[in-house]
């Protein structure tokens, strides 16, 4: 349960920093239309959201939060570090 937290984490925040402008045309090759960001910000809250339930069931109601939380801010970071510091593919700016 853990590990689905964590991936739905962590797919939260990749949606979220793909739908900026400059994330998504370095990682692939457009800007977003407004739509695609709508959908995407939807979809990223909605991975936050799923994630809260998993944590629930891996920890219990006294721990599932925190673990929520921590998960969250790890999947932010891990993201954050991913989408600057990975080299863009080539040919993209």
């Amino acid at each position: 349960m853990t590990a689905l937290a964590f991936i739905l984490a962590t797919l939260a925040f990749a949606l979220f920093g793909l739908s900026t402008d400059e994330h998504h045309r370095k990682r692939l090759g457009n800007r977003p239309d407004a739509v695609t960001v709508l959908r995407m910000r939807g979809g990223a809250w909605a991975a936050v959201v799923a994630a809260f339930p998993f944590a629930i069931a891996a920890q219990g109601w006294v721990f599932g939060p925190i673990l929520w939380v921590a998960l969250l801010m790890l999947g932010a970071g891990l993201v954050f570090l991913a989408l600057n510091l990975i080299p863009a593919p080539a040919g993209r700016k």
